[in-house]
């Protein structure tokens, strides 16, 4: 029985409200940092010497969120600043010692709980769950963006 889209892409939010919770949770106790964190640091290792503008672009947050991010990642000891050798107008980040050892704990949680993930999707499941979110992030992709100073969430009951 097909669902109502509209309790599908509810459900796809609850999944992964719940996910990302879940994640917190265990990232905080095994490696001391929230996903997004660990995002930004999984980010700076592949990349060292990136910008705030790099990591907003390639885990699609704001700017805004990721500068909040990293000035917390900066007082924890995890990242520092440099001087960039491209521009010396701009800061590069790189990990600490401290930020490479979170690294390290953060990709063992993601492999507890992508191995958790992974086995409930069974064998044939991965590859098709894969395809969708393939396509669901196209088609997400096309949905058109507001109109300037269109942020908020369009008027509906009880909203003025």
């Amino acid at each position: 029985m097909a669902r109502d889209p509209y309790r599908l892409i509810g459900r796809i939010q609850q999944v992964s409200h719940s996910l990302r919770k879940k994640s917190d949770r265990l990232l905080i106790d095994s490696a001391g940092v929230t996903t997004a964190q660990a995002g930004i640091l999984a980010v700076i290792a592949d990349d060292p010497g990136c910008s705030q503008r790099d990591i907003a672009r390639r885990l699609r947050l704001g700017e805004s969120a990721v500068v909040a991010a990293v000035g917390r990642l900066l007082s924890a000891g995890l990242v520092e600043r440099r001087v960039s050798d491209q521009d010396s107008r701009a800061v590069a980040l790189f990990l600490t010692g401290r930020g490479v050892e979170t690294v390290g704990r953060a990709q063992e949680t993601y492999g507890v709980v992508n191995g958790v993930v992974l086995e409930a999707l069974g064998d044939e499941g991965r590859a098709r769950f894969a395809e969708l979110l393939d396509a669901l992030d196209l088609a997400v992709g096309s949905l058109p963006l507001p109109a300037k100073g269109g942020d908020s969430p369009p008027d509906g009951p009880g909203r003025k």
